[in-house]
């Protein structure tokens, strides 16, 4: 098997038998002496290496972070329709059973006040369940616990806000000037809360409003931002 050898002073190249590897010879055009290297052995081609999935190897992590889909069970869907069939029945029934006052429900604001808070939490929980950035890895446990608490709070707390301005069934060009007002503020409570994009945070305080305000409505009350 000949042997590839390149000339360092005059860069010619030429092959020369396996039989004068390791012996040094003349280059045939400028007379340099060179030393014909060993011949190669036989050649081992080896497999691409296991993707690291972690540091802990000492390599960086190369395999694809592959993110599993956690879907809704059908239970958890029908417990969900039935919870809320249970609080909209709820709301009909509280409007009914408390003393009618110039023409609504006389029910004490603090009980408003609770029902705004605790029907925020599964609202904003549901709410990022589905809205939420697929891409990403979902909150879980204490995380999300406290996510959800602190988003509930300033939805029900702007609930607060909303029926203290002392405005009574506001016009058009009131609504012009007092929903970007909540929607903003809604919607940044919820894109800090569960990193999710600014329409979709929207969105999410706007399922809220729109849950609250039903809510009312069946109570025979005037339903808020």
């Amino acid at each position: 098997m000949a042997i590839s050898v390149v000339c360092a002073k005059c860069q010619a190249r030429f092959n020369v038998s396996d039989k004068f590897a390791g012996q040094t010879g003349p280059c045939p055009k400028c007379k340099q002496p060179i030393k014909i290297p060993k011949a190669m052995g036989d050649v081992t081609i080896h497999g691409p290496s296991k993707p690291a999935e972690s540091s802990q190897s000492g390599q960086m992590p190369t395999a694809p972070i592959i993110f599993k889909e956690e879907s809704v069970s059908p239970i958890s869907i029908t417990i969900l329709l039935v919870t809320g069939v249970l609080v909209l029945l709820a709301a009909y029934a509280s409007g009914k059973v408390f003393n009618v006052e110039f023409g609504q429900p006389s029910i004490p604001f603090l009980l408003q006040a609770l029902t705004a808070f605790f029907v925020a939490i599964p609202c904003t929980n549901v709410g990022y369940t589905v809205m939420r950035d697929k891409e990403l890895e979902p909150y879980k446990g204490r995380s999300l616990t406290i996510r959800v608490l602190i988003c509930s709070m300033v939805y029900a707390s702007l609930w607060y806000v909303r029926g203290t301005i002392g405005i009574e069934n506001p016009e058009i060009w009131q609504w012009t000037f007092l929903a970007p007002v909540f929607l903003f503020a809604g919607g940044l409570t919820a894109v800090l809360s569960f990193d999710i994009d600014w329409g979709v945070g929207v969105s999410h305080y706007s399922f809220y409003v729109i849950l609250i305000a039903l809510m009312r409505y069946l109570a025979g009350l005037q339903p808020p931002l």
